[in-house]
């Protein structure tokens, strides 16, 4: 009689598998769903202070600086209040990029000068 129990278990455990294993795809396609949700909400920002800026931007030039042997520099346009970001070759002292470029720096200062002009010409 044992082998009969045998048996008839090993039926319901190859009978209940194919749910056991479609339910288990189930939890995990419901898991990823949740956590492709939470990965596209837009999190909250806050804003940095002026301190944790600057300890950003030290480590960023000392990492560049090793690996790269180029010179990273930041420095704060007063005018519209935006950072400038002048890489540079450490022996030569030769600006190789500038972010926001200075053409697109006068552009902008023209730009808001007309701008000016118009609306105080109007007024």
């Amino acid at each position: 009689m044992p082998r009969i129990d045998a048996n008839v278990a090993t039926q319901i455990g190859d009978q209940s598998r194919p749910y056991q294993a479609l339910r288990e795809s189930q939890l995990q396609a419901a898991e990823a769903r949740r956590s492709e949700q939470t990965a596209n909400e837009p999190r909250e920002l806050t804003p940095a202070s002026a301190e944790e800026l600057k300890a950003t931007a030290e480590r960023l030039r000392q990492v560049i600086e090793v690996a790269t042997g180029r010179q990273l520099d930041f420095t704060l346009n007063e005018r519209f209040r935006e950072v400038i970001v002048r890489i540079s070759d450490r022996k030569s002292g030769e600006i190789l990029k500038e972010i926001p470029s200075k053409e697109l720096i006068k552009l902008r200062e023209r730009l808001n000068d007309l701008i000016g002009m118009f609306i105080d010409e109007r007024a």
